[in-house]
């Protein structure tokens, strides 16, 4: 027992005089491990709100270090947490980029390891963290770490959570292939999300070869086939325990939907959004019955929703916005009672709403919209109406449940009809009631809001809706966004938008609103959004206007001057087709975020400010229909974004500036009704973007050059009225996608085309044959169709006046259906070309006022588009061939003042035409003119024999003496009344223009009725 004393004794006096390292005075730390972690620490770059982290980091008490962890038995340092969680999830430029210190090997036995968030740009992955061979989990996230990932860390067989994400714009981070993850035969989580793996072959048979992998995350990844398609390669499949599986934003994965995704039986959430997976969903998904989330949108799908979908009893987000779906909709989906969100918007499903939808009643989120659905909504409201009720019932009872109702319900851009049942009211926990574009009918009043306490915003606009509350009516939601174009609200201001403390966005367009806006309205603080457009507002603007990023308040009855507006934050004014006068105020030279600048149809006056070349975000400006005098400014390269510049009907003058025309985005320019001079600017041939040219009824003059076919993306090309000579360029044939082809009253000489029409391919297509665009507020689809999707939202309609049956139409809701060619007025020569009939589609043709000459093509009937055709006033002769009776659309001919004969072809829309269709030709008969079997040839009314022939004859000399000694003494006293004034003199000019073209048909009527008369004398 002594000796025992003795050793115990020794061993005390021993741990006396030599501590270990782990405990010194309480300190538990290993010292070389320590020091190892300051070396981390000098390493890593910190803000200033960050700096407190490392706060605690003194002292030899190192497990007790934030973010440090030790074993309490060996006291060595097993987890590691530097993650930083800055204010923007961005990296931060301003402070220097963080090192990794090697001196991380010290640190043996660290098993957890999590650098996430740190700031590490610009240098690769360490290979030295596959030494940490203890390491089960390893969190390098949105670290900036990039080139390609190390195959070293292939040695960490024990990890078990392995994250190197990144930042998807970015992508640093890139591999070559995958191999090295074989060894990590005990991961249960990998995400890859933003890393490169577009030079990965096989990615998926590497991820294969990982039995317990659990959760797998590859979105923004880049990745291509790899092996997906082909089923049947998997002849034994170690992902069957994968319950999470995120493959999206993998927009080059263009693949048929894997049939063995069916086969991961317990897979709980599953995200093949935003890629190009096509097919359609099979039966076999009711394998997934663990199934909680199901994204698919922004797929190509293009299939029905299979009846099994039902039967998946645990889903709770179902997904599938923009994905092709079609059909109708299964009423198995009325099964889903665990649903929480249902989001089928933008596909193309139709049919009625299975009744059984009202029957979900954990359903949070409904949104159906930009889809065909028809009929009423009553069974769906009144259901998950009754499921609010049935919640009361039970909160009442204690029942510990979920709770909660309806959020969001977006019916938008459909074909619903009826009534809006007063249920609506009851959906009390309503936050986003948007149902516009849909054809409900019908009165709304209180009790549709009754209890919509929660309700942030709502839209009923584009309805046949009435809103019916009273002057008092004070609504229990104070709403963010009100939105009620068209709807009807009485003729004045609705007082009740007092109460609505915080509302951003509104819209009360065409709502039948007359009288002034009243003062408080502009003192509402917190708007940001206003549309009022199309009513009958009168009265002044408010002195200024504060606060607004949209103003509409187009199409009203305004007057006065524009009005102070604070332009710091204004993307858009539409101040157009009211009576606004006064100069464009210099404050818009501020507006550096505005995209949208319309002053159309109203009194503006003074010159084009210069500032507006300086406007870099400027989309559309449009100023057409004003008083705007001088020149256009010199701008350049600085309103690189202008897409749509309307100057049209205004005083303007001088030459078109090479800038202005030479805009990258440029895609709509109208410049007609204006007095330009000049020829076209060179620069115009570098608008490759332009699809609309209209520079109609100017003074411009020179030839029609040939680079104009250089304009590949033109649609409509429209240069009527100006003094353009010469021949018409060849080169315009290049012109595949023209539609409109507007050339008419210039002095244009030599033949039409010599060369084939079928460079017009645009003007091919039948109207049948023609794609009708979907749009989500009406009228604004035309630029979508026109533009091909470009700017669909801008309220801007594309139009434009189309001279023919006769009359001068303005075309814009339907003008994308219009195909016409128009070179009437002019001095053409040579035949009809027989390639023009191969332009099925072309609806209107006149080629009135010419000289041409010879047959008309026997096959012009194959032209069967055809609503108007004019032909007058040329040189035609021989008979009318046949086949025109085969226009079976068309509504107006002329083919008089020519020298057609025999006898007129009958047809069912022939017999409806007037008989002025066929005057002047002398040897035309058959209905509408005299029978054929007559003596005397069918001719016009002035056709006569020798005495009435005299008579004109007579009758057409006193014509022409009168006409010139009045246009002697007029023309003298126009001279000296113009010479007083300038405007005088412009409008005079225009005049002449009008007034020459006038006398130039008469005289050529005339002196044909005289040909005519003096040939039958003969």
């Amino acid at each position: 027992m002594a000796g025992l004393s003795l050793s115990v004794l020794f061993v005390i006096l021993v741990v006396s005089a030599f501590p270990p390292a782990c405990y010194v005075h309480g300190i538990s730390c290993i010292e070389t491990e320590r020091i190892a972690l300051l070396s981390i620490k000098a390493g890593i770059q910190r803000s200033n709100n960050q700096s407190l982290f490392f706060s605690s980091w003194i002292g030899y008490d190192c497990c007790n270090w934030k973010g440090v962890s030790c074993n309490h038995e060996s006291w060595h340092v097993i987890k590691l947490d530097l993650h930083h969680y800055p204010s923007n999830i961005t990296y931060n430029y301003e402070i220097p980029p963080s090192k990794l210190n090697s001196s991380l090997i010290q640190l043996h036995h660290l098993k957890h390891l999590d650098l996430s968030m740190n700031n590490f740009k610009g240098f690769p992955i360490p290979d030295f963290i596959g030494s940490l061979a203890n390491l089960e989990y390893l969190n390098l996230s949105f670290t900036g770490f990039s080139g390609i990932i190390p195959h070293t860390l292939g040695n960490l067989t024990s990890l078990r959570y392995l994250d190197l994400s990144s930042y998807y714009n970015y992508q640093f981070l890139q591999a070559n292939d995958l191999h090295w993850l074989s060894g990590m035969t005990s991961l249960h989580h990998l995400d890859l999300s933003g890393v490169d793996l577009s030079n990965v072959h096989g990615w998926l048979h590497q991820i294969n070869m990982l039995p317990s992998l659990l959760v797998l995350r590859l979105p923004y990844a880049r990745l291509q086939d790899g092996g997906i398609n082909h089923d049947t390669i998997f002849s034994h499949l170690n992902l069957t325990s994968l319950y999470l599986l995120d493959l999206s934003h993998n927009f080059d994965l263009n693949i048929t939907l894997p049939q063995w995704l069916f086969n991961l039986t317990s897979l709980v959430y599953l995200d093949l959004s935003h890629n190009q997976i096509h097919g359609s969903i099979p039966e076999t998904i009711v394998n997934l019955v663990h199934l909680q989330v199901l994204d698919l949108s922004e797929t190509i799908m293009f299939g029905k929703l299979p009846e099994s979908i039902g039967n998946l009893r645990r889903l709770q987000h179902l997904r599938m916005q923009k994905s092709g779906i079609i059909g109708r909709l299964p009423e198995s989906l009325g099964k889903l009672h665990s649903l929480r969100e249902l989001d089928l918007s933008r596909n193309n499903i139709s049919g009625t709403l299975p009744k059984s939808i009202g029957n979900l009643c954990k359903l949070r989120t409904l949104d159906l919209t930009s889809n065909f659905f028809n009929g009423g909504v009553d069974d769906l409201l009144n259901g998950l109406s009754n499921c609010t009720e049935n919640k009361k019932s039970i909160r009442h009872g204690s029942i510990s449940e979920d709770m909660d109702g309806l959020i969001q319900l977006s019916l938008g851009s459909n074909r619903f009809n009826g009534t809006i049942p007063d249920s609506l009211g009851k959906l009390s926990k309503l936050r986003t009631l948007d149902l516009p574009a849909n054809s409900f009918i019908g009165t709304l009043t209180e009790h549709h809001f009754a209890n919509l306490t929660d309700l942030s915003y709502m839209d009923f606009s584009y309805n046949l809706l009435q809103l019916n509350v009273p002057k008092d009516w004070v609504p229990p939601f104070d709403a963010n966004g009100i939105m009620l174009c068209s709807c009807r609200i009485g003729t004045a201001f609705p007082a009740w938008l007092k109460t609505q403390t915080h509302l951003n966005d509104i819209c009360l367009s065409d709502a039948g609103i007359s009288g002034n806006v009243p003062t408080w309205f502009w003192d509402l603080s917190y708007l940001s959004s206003l549309n009022i457009s199309h009513n009958n507002l009168s009265g002044t603007l408010p002195p200024s206007i504060e606060g607004l990023f949209t103003i509409d308040l187009s199409s009203n009855k305004f007057e006065g001057l524009i009005p102070k507006i604070e332009v710091d934050f204004l993307d858009a004014i539409d101040l157009s087709n009211n009576s606004i006068s006064g100069p464009i105020p210099s404050f818009f030279s501020l507006a550096e975020s505005i995209e949208v600048f319309s002053l159309a149809n109203n009194h503006i006056s003074g010159s084009i400010p210069l500032f507006f070349c300086n406007l870099t975000s400027l989309v559309l400006l449009d100023l057409s229909n004003n008083n705007m005098s001088g020149g256009l400014p010199q701008c350049g390269r600085q309103t690189s974004s202008l897409a749509i510049l309307d100057l049209s009907n205004n005083n303007l003058m001088g030459s078109i500036p090479n800038g202005i025309v030479s805009l990258p985005s440029l895609r709509s320019l109208h410049l007609e009704r204006n007095g330009f001079s000049g020829n076209l600017p060179l620069s115009l041939k570098n608008a490759n973007q332009l699809v609309v040219l209209d520079i109609g009824e100017n003074k411009l003059s020179g030839i029609i050059p040939s680079w104009i076919g250089s304009l590949v993306s033109l649609v409509v090309l429209r240069l009527r009225s100006n003094l353009f000579k010469g021949s018409i360029p060849e080169q315009l044939l290049k012109l595949s996608s023209l539609k409109v082809l507007d050339l008419a009253q210039n002095n244009l000489s030599g033949a039409i085309f010599p060369h084939s029409f079928g460079g017009f391919k645009a003007m091919h297509t039948e109207r049948s044959q023609l794609l009708i665009p979907k749009y989500d507020q009406v009228g604004i689809f035309n630029n979508a169709s026109f533009f091909g999707g470009f700017l669909p939202t801008y309220n801007y309609l594309e139009s434009l006046v189309i001279s023919a049956k006769g009359r001068q139409t303005e075309y814009t809701k339907v003008l994308f259906l219009v195909t016409s060619i128009d070179l009437s007025c002019n001095r053409l020569s040579g035949e009809f070309p027989d390639e023009l009939t191969s332009l099925h589609g072309l609806i209107f043709l006149n080629l009135s006022n010419n000289l041409l000459n010879g047959k008309l093509p026997k096959n012009i009937g194959d032209m069967n588009q055809l609503e108007s055709l004019d032909l007058s006033i040329n040189n035609f002769s021989g008979i009318i061939p046949p086949s025109i009776s085969a226009l079976n659309f068309l509504g107006h001919l002329n083919l008089s003042h020519n020298n057609l004969s025999g006898k007129i072809p009958s047809g069912n829309q022939l017999q409806t035409l007037d008989a002025s269709a066929f005057f002047y030709n002398d040897g035309l008969c058959g209905f509408p003119l005299s029978d054929c079997t007559s003596e005397t040839p069918a001719q016009g009314p002035l056709h006569g024999g020798n005495q009435d022939g005299n008579q004109d004859l007579f009758d057409n000399l006193w014509f022409y003496i009168g006409l010139a000694s009045g246009f002697i003494v007029g023309f003298w006293m126009i001279i000296l009344f113009i010479m007083m004034k300038k405007s005088r003199r412009i409008s005079y000019f225009r005049s002449i223009d009008k007034v020459y073209d006038w006398i130039y048909v008469k005289l050529v009527i005339h002196s044909r009725r005289l040909k005519s008369i003096l040939r039958k004398r003969n």
